[in-house]
């Protein structure tokens, strides 16, 4: 009832006082202008959620380089009614890290919330609003600023630099050839689950969807994510080298992490390849800094961090896994199947680091082993193995072995963290970017076009090239990389 009565309340008073948007039945115009309002007072307080994108017309919906992507496949009713739930899932996951950052609050988040479904709904069945999302062309921009390329003669620049980033790939790959030291092991929970039921989950969203996106439930998808929770190994030096919580230090104002509390940070994305929509499982840790490995190292600095994508096939088997630094450098790319192979290198963009590793059949347990101080992939490894071989948390294992549980977060709690005050902070500024991580580095790579290059960065602005264009959201990112085995 009280929702009820605040809605009613928000009805009349923004009818008395908001324009008459065109495509919409005239007892939700309240509605939209109620969250239109509240848009319109996160912008004035300046906590924009920039993870994805807005519009002015649809303050119902979020949209990123995904969504964006599949208007050309949108054929259906059922393939407009996913696209509309997933579009305001997203608005409803910034809706509310917004909701929680506003200084002054006199919002209520339930009739907020109740106002988009009720706006998504109509929009479901409402053609003209379909049209004016087609008509609207919205696109979220690259993560790169011609000017900076233009004043930093990005021609000669990328001669010039050619020769340095082979240089620095040369070094990473000689990484893996050597043993590492001293690592400690860390593990979200590892679950086991039927494969007949995971290929089931699959074949049910696939048959739902008309487009061939797998969809899958939010239950579905957490149990995937201990399914396949990679083991971390990381050489352990310091406290630089514990995967631990990001929060925000009420002392310092100012967030950190605290690796007393080791976790990992997770989240679901999809990709297009060939034609087909896959599910990706993305896996974050977060360290308190990059150390330095002399008194003058452009790269060290506050934060540092590694995000692990696991794409799934079909059947919900291991595809492909890629990796890049929450900077967005260092982009590596693992092919997991013989029904791929690389692609030829692409003359004028920057080619990522490209390994093969088998995945024996029906394997979820996979490790990755990450260097000391800058906390770079040093082995990837797939292996046949029964649940809970190597993870030795009981007493009795030598040291060495035992595996340290890593607390499961959802990434979206960066973007609200909680403060001493009664509203939350994002960990990221409105360009995307975390403001206490610069580097040293971004004085000298400013021609390539990427800002603060070196800077944390959060979902949705990794530009991972220097040389070309190239996001590592990007719909089709492996169609530039992998092509099929031809039979």
């Amino acid at each position: 009832m009280r929702i009820l009565f605040l809605l009613a309340m928000v009805v009349f008073i923004s009818a008395c006082s908001s324009t008459y948007h065109t495509g919409y039945s005239a007892n939700l115009q309240g509605c939209l202008s109620h969250l239109t309002a509240f848009k319109k007072e996160v912008r004035r307080q300046q906590v924009s959620d920039v993870q994805v994108l807005n519009h002015k017309a649809f303050p119902y919906l979020a949209f990123d380089r995904f969504s964006q992507s599949q208007l050309e496949q949108v054929t259906t009713d059922r393939d407009r009614s996913q696209w509309f739930d997933y579009t305001s899932q997203l608005a409803t996951r910034q809706r509310q890290a917004e909701f929680n950052n506003l200084i002054v609050n006199r919002f209520d988040l339930q009739v907020l919330n109740h106002c988009a479904d009720i706006l998504v709904t109509e929009a479901k069945h409402n053609d003209r609003v379909w049209e004016e999302i087609i008509k609207q062309k919205v696109s979220v921009s690259d993560s790169y600023q011609l000017w900076l390329r233009v004043f930093g003669l990005y021609p000669l620049s990328r001669q010039v630099a050619t020769s340095s980033i082979d240089k620095e790939k040369k070094r990473i790959l000689l990484g893996f050839s050597e043993p590492p030291r001293h690592t400690a092991s860390y593990r979200l929970a590892k679950t086991s689950l039927p494969l007949a039921d995971i290929e089931a989950w699959f074949k049910a969203a696939l048959l739902y969807s008309t487009s061939g996106w797998p969809i899958l439930t939010d239950d579905q998808i957490s149990q995937l994510y201990h399914f396949y929770s990679p083991l971390i190994n990381v050489e352990d030096h310091s406290e630089d080298d514990i995967p631990g919580t990001v929060q925000y230090l009420a002392n310092k104002q100012q967030p950190a992490v605290n690796p007393s509390k080791p976790a990992i940070y997770l989240h679901h994305s999809y990709t297009q390849l060939y034609g087909k929509t896959y599910l990706q499982l993305n896996y974050s840790l977060w360290f308190a800094n990059r150390t330095p490995t002399s008194s003058f190292d452009p790269y060290a600095g506050k934060f540092d961090g590694v995000l692990l994508r696991l794409t799934l096939d079909h059947q919900g088997r291991p595809l492909l896994l890629d990796s890049i630094h929450h900077c967005g450098c260092y982009h590596m790319v693992f092919n997991l199947t013989d029904r791929f192979e690389f692609e030829d290198a692409i003359p004028d963009i920057e080619t990522p680091l490209l390994f093969k590793r088998a995945v024996p059949s029906g394997s979820s347990s996979w490790s990755v082993t990450l260097s000391h101080g800058e906390h770079m992939i040093k082995q990837v490894t797939w292996k046949k193995v029964t649940l809970n071989q190597h993870d030795h948390m009981s007493t009795g294992k030598k040291a060495e072995n035992r595996v340290h549980p890593l607390t499961r977060l959802d990434y979206d709690l960066l973007r609200q963290l909680p403060t001493d005050r009664h509203h939350t902070i994002s960990l990221f500024n409105q360009r995307g970017l975390l403001p206490s991580s610069e580097r040293l580095e971004s004085t000298y790579l400013w021609p390539f076009g990427i800002p603060s290059a070196g800077a944390m960065r959060q979902l949705g602005h990794h530009a991972i090239a220097f040389v070309g264009i190239r996001h590592f959201d990007q719909p089709k990112l492996f169609e530039q990389l992998i092509r099929p085995v031809k039979p």
